[in-house]
């Protein structure tokens, strides 16, 4: 089944004095067949994507803030799309952490090739299950 992840507007959710930088990427997931069907409100669920950078990751990838929130976003999208595809049931809130551990020292993503927030909905396809029609 095809699902639509749709994100809103990010927004800038640091709390004063964390050694790091949190944005929320509010979205929705819903059927993509039930786009315009009467149902769709019934069966959308309402997420928020939490995507923390330390600020000992930040210098080496010499991001405009615009930057990155795309890469932010486009790292968070990914996780979530995972989730989705392999049918793992996603929380209300879903944190994705970002350090010198789990990213390198250079930045993984273009920016200027990352969809988002033009485009704001994605469609993702869950993996079959076996056995089941």
């Amino acid at each position: 089944m095809l699902r639509r992840l749709t994100y809103s507007q990010a927004q800038e959710v640091t709390n004063p004095g964390e050694d790091s930088r949190s944005y929320l990427f509010p979205l929705t997931v819903a059927p993509a067949n039930l786009e315009a069907a009467p149902e769709h409100a019934h069966v959308t669920k309402d997420h928020r994507l939490i995507v923390t950078v330390t600020n000992t990751r930040l210098p080496a990838w010499h991001l405009v803030e615009p930057e990155l929130i795309k890469v932010l976003w486009e790292i968070g999208h990914r996780t979530v799309a995972e989730k989705v595809k392999t049918l793992v049931p996603l929380t209300r809130d879903l944190r994705v952490s970002v350090n010198t551990t789990s990213h390198g020292r250079d930045c993984p993503f273009d920016p200027s090739r990352i969809k988002y927030p033009e485009q704001k909905a994605f469609d993702v396809d869950e993996e079959p299950r076996i056995g089941y029609k």
